[in-house]
């Protein structure tokens, strides 16, 4: 409980651990080794081609896109709003 305390009391090692615990958890998608099979299901009419070469390049550069004003809204908002808000 000690350690604890020594965390907490620290003005950088407690809200870096905290974001970081928040960013690890967030980040975790346990649906993504079903999205492939998913959307190449009967009722999505999505072939594997489209959807490895459409679907999910859009994807990932919608996060990278993303990741730019994010990052500075939360330096200048602080973390605790992002946080709420996502």
């Amino acid at each position: 409980m000690a350690c604890c305390k020594e965390i907490r009391s620290s003005s950088w090692i407690y809200p870096t651990l905290v974001l970081c615990i928040y960013g690890f958890f967030s980040m975790m998608r346990p649906s993504e080794p079903f999205l492939t099979p998913y959307l190449t299901g009967p009722d999505k009419n999505l072939t594997i081609n489209e959807v490895t070469n459409q679907v999910f390049p859009v994807w990932t550069y919608s996060y990278l896109v993303l990741l730019f004003p994010v990052f500075l809204i939360t330096d200048y908002l602080r973390y605790k709003p992002i946080i709420s808000l996502q």
